[in-house]
């Protein structure tokens, strides 16, 4: 079953393939301009809203019908390239919908002989792209 996706990088849960994520952190702010007066406290005036972030971790575990290298290639990519791409989770776009990849880091859990990569966790991040 279809969890969501961005861009290219699908994730799923069945009993073939498992490519999921967890730790999924969503972050959004207000930008806020000051107005110094003399003698007086400053006047605050909303700007607007600062564009959203989201950063999560996903398991890429070949043992559950992922290939990791291939995924974490894909996803440095979307980094190095910027490309940008639809966040969907559940069926519904988060925030304005299109995402860049800011940053990406991988931690390579499990390397087999000839160098094989066999399980990586990658901590991606997101910036909204408005």
């Amino acid at each position: 079953m279809a969890v969501g996706y961005f861009g290219g990088v699908v994730f799923t849960t069945s009993d073939k393939k498992i490519l999921s994520f967890h730790n999924f952190q969503l972050s959004a702010s207000g930008s806020w301009g000051e107005h110094k007066r003399n003698g007086k406290k400053s006047k605050w005036e909303f700007m607007g809203a600062d564009s959203e972030s989201v950063s999560f971790t996903i398991e890429l575990d070949a043992n559950y019908g992922v290939k990791p290298r291939a995924e974490l290639e894909k996803l440095i990519e979307y980094v190095e390239k910027g490309k940008v791409s639809p966040l969907v989770i559940g069926g519904k776009n988060i925030g304005s919908g299109r995402w860049r990849a800011i940053k990406l880091s991988s931690s390579w859990g499990h390397i087999m002989s000839g160098g094989e990569l066999v399980k990586a966790s990658v901590t991606l991040t997101l910036g909204e792209y408005a």
